[in-house]
């Protein structure tokens, strides 16, 4: 009797605490979602969410003027190149008409992860980076070429050697 009493109580405690996490799940999405409808709103265009430390989401923006993320603002009329960035290894690049981008610094070391940016060149001579994460999957690969794509569409110009576009194949 003991026996099934414990038993009882355990799956209880079990179904409790997935029951906690479900909602917690599902809270962070209707936070998430309720920020989204704020910025869109206001008329931006949200452009990625890009994971931050924790259960943190950055959300990459496309203003009237400017793009946004974070505490961060750039405006358009600013950038004058960008490149898509793996580990510091260049993938693609971008450079108004007439603007030369200055040599790249040497790629990092592999260390077992993916660290996926886009690094802007402003008018000024100064450079932004845009960290899109380290998640594994392809999932930092699409939100970087997706931001990287949303700057040169928007300066409507081409990059050279643009990054494949991720497989929708199934697996």
């Amino acid at each position: 009797m003991w026996i099934k009493v414990a038993a009882a109580v355990a799956l209880l405690l079990i179904l409790l605490s997935i029951f906690r996490l479900a909602m917690g799940l599902r809270g962070a999405k209707l936070a998430r979602l309720s920020k989204r409808e704020e910025e869109e709103s206001r008329g931006r265009r949200v452009v990625a969410e890009i994971p931050a430390g924790g259960d943190d989401m950055i959300l990459f923006l496309e203003g009237a003027g400017a793009f946004l993320w974070g505490s961060e603002e750039v405006r358009k009329e600013q950038i004058v190149g960008g490149r898509l960035r793996l580990n510091r290894g260049i993938l693609a690049s971008w450079a108004r008409p007439g603007r030369v981008l200055p040599e790249p610094e040497s790629a990092e070391d592999f260390e077992g992860r993916e660290t996926w940016d886009v690094l802007l060149y402003l008018d000024d001579g100064s450079t932004r980076a845009i960290p899109c994460g380290t998640l594994r999957e392809g999932v930092s690969r699409e939100i970087a070429t997706r931001v990287f794509h949303a700057i040169i569409n928007e300066q409507g110009g081409a990059s050279s050697h643009p990054p494949d576009p991720p497989s929708k194949a199934p697996k």
